[in-house]
């Protein structure tokens, strides 16, 4: 996962931007044929997309967090609706099945010895003992049982009803209703009622109601709250498990939309169909573009509109100076959360703005327009956002579905975010706003990170000190595109474009020696890999580079870049 930290004063900026939610009153039915499941949702829950990866659980209901402190919970109460479909367990292999037979069978050969080593061991100790320590894969989860072991670790669950089966003859689906619980316990002693209410809130209380039907599938509404908030909120819980209309999916829309998809030319449907269906059957509006399916959950029509246009019009610009290694089928999901706390709830890590990640292939970000009364609405941070995680998505494909070092890879990110794009173009770029000063003072106190360690750092070595890093790898990457002195110069002018030729060069052996032994699904194989390919880039790129002079030239170079906000 790619992120885009922010400031601290932008991130207090965007958290205020967070709706009221409205007062609960009744309930709202949401239907999804596609998944065969509707049911009731609280009118004042937040109903959130559920991450592509996730394999059972089809929906996520929210209690939205009130905005005065004293009015919030401990534990933000949720539901989960878990679509469980049966599969049966694999049969074990016990070897071939003999035809029946009444002819009498010939004892079986006594096994040969098995060789011995010098010391009296068999030759195939160690190849028994690793057979030994190769466990069978686990059984799928095909129940509500397997389901509450593997994927919840930690609930210990209570079958408190059976209740009356439902359906026709057949089809009966079973209902039983369980009480969980996780954490530990304030206890019944002096101690535990000491300790009151502080620690009994933190302790967890679930809810599931339970709809089997055998050997087909198994539905389940999961809510989890604080123990304290279980009275209050176990109706909530109870209604929507009571109220489900289970049947089977309906494909019509999805024959639908394919038929459009390939009416329109457009490529990947196989990709672009289930997204766009999911989306809107979750209340999300979509456009379609040549590279993305845009998923949104904002009224800023107009802003929408313009992500849109720069998104292909960026990506024309990210082409000139990145050609890909091979042509770029993939399409990307670019999903607009209605503001910070829809954008956290669907995965946004704590202090970032925005994250590119290949696994789902989503770029994923808040609408941050700041709406400030008797001020004019500023929508450049969603733009800022916009243009460094999509440049995360291109180059991803771009350079082999390989990550470049986070200086290179954050550092162009950033870069993009100084974009000005009119007439389909990118006329200019500037500094990022949201780096200079940082920059600026990390020089002027000396308290920078030294080049030469920084353009060998690894992701997890950038995130360690975010804030700097981010800035610097900025300022470093404008620095060489930008400074009259690094396009002149002879090696420096070269660094950038070697270091990304190499890059897919390099990638592209470590692909082929990874074949040829086998290893290309070898996850251990393939990150060491991936690290030898990076380090093949930095020492080509800096080969030649007087690190020293580079670094004094830079420094000179981030003295005198004007702040953007106007800060001394």
């Amino acid at each position: 996962m790619r992120r885009l930290f922010a400031g601290p004063a932008l991130l207090l900026a965007l958290s205020a931007l967070a709706p009221v939610a409205p007062a609960q009153g009744g309930y709202v039915t949401k239907k999804h044929p596609s998944r065969g499941i509707d049911f009731r949702q609280p009118k004042r829950w937040d109903k959130l997309p559920v991450q592509p990866t996730e394999e059972w659980v089809r929906f996520q209901l929210l209690e939205p967090v009130p905005e005065k402190e004293r009015d919030r919970r401990r534990l933000q109460p949720k539901i989960e609706i878990i679509d469980i479909p049966y599969v049966s367990d694999p049969a074990p292999v016990t070897g071939a099945p003999e035809e029946p037979s009444d002819e009498p069978k010939e004892p079986a050969p006594a096994p040969a010895p098995e060789p011995e080593d010098e010391e009296g061991e068999s030759e195939d100790t160690d190849e028994e003992e690793e057979a030994e320590e190769e466990k069978p894969p686990p059984p799928p989860i095909n129940s509500w049982e397997r389901y509450l072991e593997r994927k919840m670790k930690g609930w210990k669950a209570e079958l408190v009803d059976e209740l009356r089966p439902r359906g026709t003859r057949d089809e009966v689906w079973t209902r039983e209703v369980y009480h969980l619980s996780r954490g530990s316990r304030g206890g019944g002693d002096e101690g535990g009622r000491r300790r009151g209410r502080s620690e009994r809130s933190t302790r967890r209380a679930g809810y599931a109601y339970v709809w089997n039907m055998p050997r087909k599938r198994t539905v389940v509404v999961f809510g989890q709250c604080a123990v304290d908030d279980l009275d209050e909120l176990e109706p909530i819980f109870e209604e929507v498990g009571t109220e489900l209309r289970l049947y089977e999916p309906d494909l019509r829309e999805d024959e639908r939309w394919r038929k459009r998809y390939a009416q329109k030319g457009y490529r990947a449907i196989d990709y672009r169909t289930p997204v766009r269906i999911e989306a809107m059957e979750d209340g999300w509006k979509v456009e379609d573009t040549e590279n993305y399916i845009v998923v949104y959950n904002t009224s800023d029509q107009p802003l929408v509109r313009r992500i849109v246009k720069d998104l292909e019009d960026i990506r024309e610009k990210y082409v000139e100076l990145f050609p890909p290694s091979g042509p770029i089928e993939a399409v990307s999901t670019v999903r607009v959360c209605s503001g910070m706390e829809e954008y956290y709830s669907y995965g946004g890590p704590r202090g970032s703005a925005g994250y590119w990640y290949d696994v789902t292939e989503e770029l994923v970000l808040p609408d941050a327009t700041v709406r400030e009364k008797g001020e004019k609405t500023d929508k450049s941070n969603t733009f800022i956002i916009l243009y460094h995680e999509a440049f995360h998505q291109y180059i991803h494909y771009s350079a082999g579905k390989l990550a470049p070092h986070s200086w290179f890879n954050e550092g162009y990110g950033d870069y993009f975010s100084g974009a000005d794009i009119s007439g389909g173009k990118v006329k200019k770029i500037g500094p990022n706003p949201w780096r200079v000063a940082t920059i600026k003072k990390a020089v002027e106190d000396r308290k920078h990170v030294p080049l030469a360690e920084l353009i060998r750092y690894e992701q997890r070595d950038y995130y360690r000190n975010a804030g700097l890093c981010y800035a610097e790898g900025w300022s470093l990457i404008y620095f060489l595109n930008t400074s009259k002195e690094a396009l002149r110069h002879e090696v420096w002018s070269q660094i950038l474009t070697v270091y990304f030729e190499t890059l897919k060069a390099s990638w592209a052996e470590q692909l082929a020696r990874l074949e040829e032994e086998g290893k290309e699904e070898d996850a251990t194989a393939k990150l060491a890999a991936q690290k030898e390919a990076r380090e093949a880039a930095v020492d080509a790129a800096f080969d030649g580079v007087d690190i020293w002079e580079l670094q004094k030239a830079w420094m000179e170079f981030v003295a005198q870049i004007p702040d953007p906000k106007g800060r001394r």
